[in-house]
This record gives structure tokens, sequence and C-alpha cells, in this order.
């Protein structure tokens, strides 16, 4: 790890050596509402303004402009504009904004233009967008999100679609509802999705999540899918997370090789054009102490290379008993370089360490998942889940012109994880004595991904094209060499803690090889004036190879064609229908039948229908959804050759979802979700068919809410309060063991003494429920959900 460490000490020095330098360089920036003179449109000026509704866009230039931009009438809804980035004149943005629109603007005095159409004549109906009053939410499927509400999104499309426009599933977590809620780590915030359940860490190792019943194992960063086959090996921070978006159903389309539930991206921050300072501190319950900062500057004059820097600490014990205290840090600078107008280059880095207890939780009894208290620790203090990640990834946007645009990204990431941990074999007759086996793990994985995304916008005769052609490849190598060694088994109900692990083994090693290589095209069709056609389609070719102690496992290729159909209807600007069909595949790492017949990538197929609704002028959004997911190919028992498997195992899940997000008055914030799922077992040759699949509860929900005051004398503090609701589910696949619902109810405050300083508290659990969490790998592997528990937090800006 030596060389991983010094090449971020080197960034990290030259970034903050920049940034200290570039304190004491003043910059364009202006006054909101400060006059200038209109002659002054020929000075160049730095304008970072996104993709987005031309209504915002025209807001965000007269911020940026110092100019009042008026708009006689209205403008229409989906009426869009590019993105203007970089150093130039402010009449060459208005134009760049303009442009393809059918407008035009003229000089109506020193201070203000005024948009029109050719011919029209600017009057007293004039509709005022200028700096001093901003209205409307400026937003890109890459950037921060205002309040609750997420209108744009590209992680179902890899284009900046709006979301009403999408005929898919896809729900945004914004970093206000993170913030607000004091979440620490990635579990916490895709609680507030629906039909999206938390599977477990793995042994307080890693994220594991369920979607739609299905594993979602592959976290997405930034449009890149983690390490096939193996996920992350730490659980994510969120220091540099900007929104969290989940994709419902097969997304292979787009991204090769993957799960049929669905995927989590992770859309992190990027540095901006103003300079802001944030130091956040937090401590709580159970001996937690966390520090984070944000710290974004321009390091140069003309505002064409920017960086930020975005760290957290985290030092935490447990409610757990006999446990040592876990330590996490996360280190993740960036920096963003726009040599033209139509040219952005991002470098991001970041670095992640966990040293943390490995914890597998507690052992059902007598078909019961928490017979155990929940702080009862079935492991030794020696286990630890410890890893390190260096991730490095670059992406160049450019645009051609005003219709085609060309996305190229690269990510290298490089891990190491060295777990130990007293593995749970089983309980014995007498229902009391837990076996156990002592494993220690040195685990080394890279990971190499490419990806390039062509974009344009035209029309043939009365069709109106936003064609998509991509390609991207993957490329991962995991190295592992794992010892075992006798261990003392443990009383569950009077354990005694010290077992010291007998003689290790001889290391047993694996090599594994994953390559994905893929080419994909898709066109979103809008013709008439109401129907828009999203049609798609990949084709994937995987090599996987798999060496168990030097003898060679799986040496395959697979391919596989993903097809993706679509289409909205939109009879009003805030109302979309939607049906869509979606597919999946997912190469084994290895497996073979009896008669040697390597096996064949499981299938995932999705048929979806739904109703997206804004009300109250855009601030708040609905989703409702209807599906049906199967999973086939699914090996399961050969009844003539019991010790093999074959591939005739079929997993299906239906269901129906609500979502709701965004602002019902003025200060009142909500997201919420509802979802119905009849996850099921259909074709298995030792499973009953009908079983229900592991941890996947037939209802769940969420609602939270926040009030900010409005007016004196409460004006700064801010009021909240959510529950999470899971039904009953079952911990294992035979259905023999029973997991109980919960409804867990969270509290929240803040108080804003000034612009600059804040003050929070979180009480999560608020009536001390008992409940179990997450369960992945069976009753062996119960994760009860933490008690009561308090934070505060303060944070400060300069």
């Amino acid at each position: 790890m030596n060389g991983r460490l010094t090449t971020l000490v080197g960034a990290l020095t030259a970034m903050v050596a920049a940034a200290t330098l570039a304190v004491s360089v003043p910059t364009h920036a202006q006054a909101s509402g400060s006059p200038i003179r209109l002659a002054q449109l020929s000075a160049e000026r730095t304008f970072d303004i996104a993709a987005q509704p031309l209504t915002t866009a025209l807001t965000q230039f007269g911020q940026q402009s110092g100019l009042q931009v008026t708009v006689h009438g209205t403008l229409p809804r989906d009426m869009s504009a590019p993105a203007v980035l970089g150093t130039m004149t402010s009449e060459e943005a208005l134009t760049r904004l303009l442009a393809g629109s059918g407008l035009t603007y003229v000089v109506t005095d020193e201070t203000t233009v005024a948009i029109e159409r050719p011919g029209q004549q600017n009057d007293d109906g004039a509709m005022v967008l200028g700096p001093i009053t901003v209205e409307g939410r400026a937003e890109s499927a890459y950037g921060p999100v205002e309040g609750y509400l997420a209108t744009r999104s590209a992680t179902a499309t890899k284009t900046d679609t709006p979301i009403i426009d999408t005929p898919a599933s896809i729900q945004v977590v914004p970093r206000e509802v993170i913030k607000d809620q004091g979440a620490t780590r990635l579990a916490d915030v895709v609680r507030n999705v629906s039909s999206v359940q938390v599977g477990g860490t793995g042994g307080n190792r890693s994220d594991i999540f369920l979607i739609r019943g299905f594993a979602a194992n592959r976290i997405s960063r930034d449009g890149f899918l983690s390490a096939p086959s193996f996920g992350d090996a730490g659980q994510l921070g969120l220091a540099n997370v900007e929104r969290v978006e989940v994709l419902k159903g097969p997304p292979s389309v787009l991204y090769g090789p993957a799960d049929p539930g669905g995927l989590v991206n992770i859309v992190t921050k990027k540095p901006g054009a103003e300079p802001h300072y944030i130091i956040t501190g937090r401590a709580g319950s159970f001996d937690f102490y966390e520090s984070d900062i944000d710290f974004n500057q321009p390091l140069t004059e003309d505002g064409k290379l920017l960086a930020r820097l975005n760290a957290s600490y985290e030092n935490a014990g447990s409610f757990r008993d006999y446990f040592v205290n876990s330590e996490r840090i996360q280190v993740a600078p960036s920096l963003r370089w726009v040599p033209t107008s139509r040219t952005t280059v991002d470098f991001d880095l970041e670095y992640y360490r966990q040293d943390q207890q490995f914890d597998y939780g507690v052992v059902a009894v007598d078909g019961k998942a928490l017979a155990l208290p929940r702080e009862r620790f079935l492991g030794e203090r020696g286990d630890r889940a410890e890893s390190d990640e260096l991730r490095l990834q670059t992406s160049v946007d450019h645009e051609f012109n005003d219709d085609w645009s060309l996305r190229a990204l690269a990510r290298f990431s490089d891990t190491n994880a060295t777990p130990t941990q007293s593995f749970p074999l089983g309980l014995e007759a007498d229902g009391r004595t837990l076996n156990r086996r002592f494993f220690a793990f040195n685990q080394d994985y890279q990971n190499y991904a490419l990806q390039a995304n062509l974009t344009g916008k035209f029309e043939t005769g009365p069709l109106e094209h936003q064609l998509l052609f991509g390609a991207d490849s993957n490329f991962t190598r995991f190295k592992s060499e794992a010892r075992s060694a006798d261990l003392d088994p443990i009383d569950i109900f009077n354990p005694v803690y010290g077992a010291t692990p007998g003689p290790l083994s001889a290391p047993g090693t694996q090599d594994r090889r994953i390559d994905f290589y893929g080419i994909y095209l898709q066109d979103l069709i809008s013709f008439g004036d109401y129907w828009k056609l999203l049609l798609g389609g990949r084709f994937d070719t995987a090599k996987t190879r798999f060496d168990r102690n030097d003898v060679n496992v799986t040496d395959k290729w697979d391919q596989a064609f993903s097809p993706r159909a679509g289409l909205v209807y939109q009879p009003i600007d805030d109302l979309s229908i939607y049906a869509s069909y979606t597919t999946s595949f997912l190469p084994p790492l290895s497996g073979a039948s009896f008669d040697g017949e390597e096996f064949e990538p499981e299938e995932g197929e999705q048929f979806e229908i739904g109703v997206k609704r804004d009300w109250f002028d855009g601030r708040l959004s609905t989703t409702l959804a209807a599906y049906q997911l199967t999973r086939s190919n699914v090996s399961t028992a050969d009844p003539q050759n019991p010790t093999f498997s074959i591939q005739v195992g079929e997993q299906r899940s239906r269901g129906v979802e609500f979502d709701v997000a965004g602002e019902l008055a003025p200060g009142w914030n909500i997201i919420g979700s509802l979802a119905y799922l009849d996850a099921e077992v259909t074709k298995d040759n030792t499973l009953p068919v009908g079983n229900q699949l592991v941890n996947a509860p037939k209802w769940s929900g969420s609602l939270w809410a926040t009030y900010a005051f409005q007016g004196s004398p409460l004006r700064g503090l801010e009021i909240g309060s959510g529950v999470f609701v899971v039904g009953d589910r079952k911990a294992d696949f035979a259905n023999q063991v029973d997991v109980d619902g919960y409804a867990r109810v969270d509290l929240f405050a803040r108080y804003e003494i000034n612009d600059n300083i804040s003050f929070a508290l979180n009480i999560e659990n608020l009536f001390d429920e008992d409940y179990v969490e997450g369960v992945v790998f069976g009753p062996n592997f119960i994760e009860p959900g933490a008690p009561r528990s308090v934070f505060g937090t303060v944070q400060i800006k300069f």
C-alpha cells in the first residue's frame, strides 16, 4: 500500500498548495444584483450553468452576469438550454443558452436584456428573472439538487434526461435528505426508496442491498459499477456523495452484466465556481465521533481550474458486546479543468480505509431470528474487517456543437482486504453450543474500466431523436489467499470470550479474471405532441477464468444481447404514463453440470408500467409503478446426480410501488415510499415452489418530513421526523426462520444561528425498537438493528 499512500499524499500536497495560493487571488465574482453597463456584454466572465430548463438557466445567467433578464409572457416547461461552462463574454453565453429555441434578446436599458420571439415587443407583462429574485430549480443529472426533489437523472439513460420523460422507475435521494437524516452509511440513505432492503453488511464489512427481492451487490459510482462478482470491500463513505440514485429493474442494456433487481448509483461532488469551506463535527451514542470537511476553491482567476476536497474521519464503538472501536477514513480530492466553453475535464481521486470489528451478528434459535439479545457478540476480539482502496477516475465532456457531444471516462481501483473472522458453522443439538472456525484472508483486486458515450439530437421528418451510442470495457483481477484453523465453540446464552485459533492450515488460493466488453445503442424518439419511445440494445462479450489452488476451474466466453423498450405518453407537461421491457444477464463465476457442461449466465426479464406526476408547479413529484421481474437459469440440485447442480431454477417478484418527494408548502419537505412485494421461488428441485425469498417483506415503506420555520421569531429552526417500516421476512429459502417486522421512528432538529453556524440533533429508533436490520447469508447471520441512539452535529461554513 506504500505506492497508494505516496500517490494520495502527493495529490493532496499539490492540491493544498494550489488552493492556498488561490485564496489570495481575486476572482470575477460579483455581488448579486450589482449593476453593470450593458457594454460589458463583450467582457469575459466565468459561467457555470448546467444543462437544464431554459427558465432556470436564464435565472442563473442573470445571477452570474449581473444583468436583469426579463421574459415576455412565459416559456414552455419543456424548453431546455445546453450547459454553459467556462470563461466567455456574457453575449456569447446568452447566445448559447438561446441556441435552437427560436428566441432572441434585445437590450432595454443599461442593466436589462429582454428575451422574446422575433418581432415580439416587450411590454408591462414581462416576467422578471433578475439576479435578485430567483425562481425555479437549477439542476443537472450530474450535480446537486435543491431541496428534496430531483427532476433529472442520467442513471437510467446515460444522458441528462428529465425523470418524468424516462420509462423506468428511478428514485433520487439528494444530499439535503442525507444531511437532515444524519446518514453515515449508504444503508441509511437507500431505506428512503421503495422496494429496497438492507441485506446486511457481510460481517460489518461492506454494504449489501436487495432491490425488488434480488441482491444488488455491485454499487455504481458516477456510472461505473464496482468490481464484478466481488462488489466493494468496505462500507462506502458519504463525505463526497452529492446524491444517491436507485434504478429498479434489469440494468444490463447500459451497464453490462448485472443483478436483475436494479442498481444503486452514487453521484459524487464536483468542484464548482463559488468558493466555500465547510467543517462538520458529529458525536453520539456508543462513542461515535465523526468529522468532515468540504472545501471548494477556484484555483485560477479565469475560473478554468477548480478544486474541491472532501474528507472524513470516523471513530466509533458499538452497542454490541466485547467490541473494539472501528475506524474509517475517506479522502477525496477532485479537480475540474474547463479549457473551453465546450469542454470540461474532471479528475477524481478517492482513498478509503476501514478497520472495523468483524461481526456476523447473532444466530437464529428455534426458528426465531432474535431469540438472543441484540447486544450478543459471538465472535472474538481479534476478528477484524480491514480494507483499503484507492480509486482514480477521469472524465472528459466535449460538445462538438449544440446537438452532439462526447463523454469519455476511465477508472482504476486498487483494493486490499485482510479480514479475519470467527465463522459460525451452526448450533449443536443442544441448541446453545455454536460451532465456529477461524478464517484469515488476504485479498487483492484491481479493476480497470473504460467508457465512451456519444450523444446527439436530430430530426427525421416528424420524429425528434436523442441518440446514444456507447462502448465500454471492464477488467478485474482478483487474487485471494485463505487460511483456516480450529476454534473452540461458544455458548450463545453464556459466552466466554478469549478462544485462540489452532494452527493455521496451508493457504488455499484463488485467482480470478473477469473481462467484459460491450457496445450499446439507445434512441429516445419524440413524436406527436404527447409520445416518447425509448429503444435500446446492447451486445456483451464476457470472459471468465477461475483458478483454485493453481488448478483451472472455469475458462469460458459468454455472449449476450440485452434489449430494452419503453413508451411514454404525456397528455400534459406534468403527467407521464409509461410501459417498459428490460432484460439482464450475469455470467456465473464457476459451475458445471454432471456431464461437464459449464453453466450459462443467469437471466433477468422485467415488464413494468407506471405513472409519474408532478404537483404544485413541479415542487412535488410522485411515481406509481407495477412490475413483474423473473430471474431464470438459477442453479438448483440435480435430482439424478445429487452432488451436482442444473440450471432449471427460477425466481419471480411481482409488486407495486409508490414514491413521493418534494415540497408540500414553503419549508415543508417530504420523501416517502410504500411497496408491496411478492417475491417467491417458482421453479426448484429442492425448495418448495411458492417459498418466499430471503429478506423480501411483503410490505415496506417510509415517510420522512421536515419543516423549516419561515418567519420570526423561529426563523432558522427546522424540525422533522420519520418512520421506516419493514414487514415480516424469512431468513432462509426453506422458510423455517421468521424475521418479525418493525417500525423505526426517528426525530430531527436543526437551528441555524446565522448563515455560517448551525447545530443539529438526530434521534434514531426513538422507541427503542428491537429489530433485525438485515439477513444475507441465512439464519446463522442475523444482523440486529441499533437501539435508541442520539447524535449531535455542529457545522461551520466560511
